[in-house]
């Protein structure tokens, strides 16, 4: 009967993970960053997530790792957290450098951290990308998504 339980409650959690889907990720990224319980919530979701073995959630992953570093007080553990998500975002967009969604993820990271850490490299890069791409961007709901972050972010509003 344990073995029962036991294989029970591993296909549960299987298929918990499976259906964290890509919406409810850019849902919660949305409002992750407007508080700490926010972001760690993000991060908790994003890290069921990768059990999905693609990019996206893997570039989402890294954005709530910095998202982590950003709250978090103690410096070693700030610069661990923000390594690893540079790492993840990274290596998620060297996958899919044509996804226009990862490129997004990276751009609102790298606008929003301090520019003495050094990542920063890639804005315009991402920016071009972004506008050169969105009208082939194949979802109704991805292109409105990735608007309405133009629309918000303030790399946009700069010349």
């Amino acid at each position: 009967m344990k073995i029962i339980s036991i294989v029970l409650a591993i296909f549960c959690m299987n298929t918990i993970s499976e259906n964290i889907s890509v919406k409810k990720i850019r849902e919660a990224y949305k409002i992750c960053n407007q508080s700490k319980e926010n972001a760690e919530d993000f991060y908790e979701l994003t890290k069921e997530a990768l059990q999905n073995e693609e990019a996206i959630y893997q570039g989402y992953h890294g954005a709530a790792l910095a998202l982590k570093a950003s709250y978090s007080w103690n410096p070693i553990s700030k610069m661990s957290y923000f390594n690893k998500a540079k790492k993840t975002i990274d290596a998620a967009i060297q996958l899919e450098s044509d996804n226009i969604e990862l490129r997004m993820i990276r751009l609102s990271i790298q606008s929003n951290v301090p520019k003495i850490l050094g990542y920063h490299k890639n804005i315009e890069e991402d920016k071009d990308f972004i506008l050169n791409n969105l009208e082939n961007v194949a979802t109704t709901e991805l292109k409105e998504y990735i608007e309405g972050y133009i629309a918000y972010s303030d790399v946009f509003s700069k010349p």
